[in-house]
């Protein structure tokens, strides 16, 4: 499966399966990845026949601040439009990966400033699960993004 493709599967399902349905329902959803749980999402088939199940899993120990639904939802909607960019421009994003190349992180931030702190959210992809794809929904360090003030200069 190409990053494209990934990119692709992912926002769709993510404004089909969290963003879209009603805010009872999205609010279930979001209760089980805070609470650890890996949430089914959808099973496709593939251009060979095979099937995939896709699974999403929430990371939050980098969050900054108290995650609520509301900033959950705000954030994922911002990874959405990022993910979205780059699809669109069809540009290849940084992917880290690991040595066998079945974990995979899109360095394509989602930036936000909520209730003072600064988040970042990124998605990640896990094909180590023969037949599944786990997408990661990702909080990191924001620090990393933070643009350095330039130095002024006395005279």
């Amino acid at each position: 499966m190409d990053t494209s493709s990934v990119l692709t599967i992912s926002v769709n399902l993510f404004k089909t399966c969290l963003l879209d349905v009603g805010r009872t329902e999205a609010k279930r959803y979001f209760k089980e990845l805070e609470a650890g749980r890996e949430l089914f999402l959808t099973k496709m088939e593939m251009p060979d026949k095979s099937t995939v199940r896709v699974r999403l899993q929430l990371m939050p120990e980098e969050f900054r601040g108290h995650l609520n639904f509301s900033a959950f939802k705000l954030q994922l909607q911002m990874l959405c439009a990022e993910l979205v960019k780059v699809i669109q421009a069809k540009s290849e994003p940084i992917v880290m990966s690991d040595d066998s190349g079945q974990q995979l992180v899109f360095n394509i931030p989602a930036i936000s400033h909520i209730d003072g702190h600064l988040n970042a959210l990124v998605l990640a992809a896990d094909l180590r699960r023969s037949g599944e794809l786990v997408l990661q929904l990702m909080f990191i360090d924001p620090e990393q993004y933070r643009v350095a003030e330039p130095a002024s200069v006395e005279g």
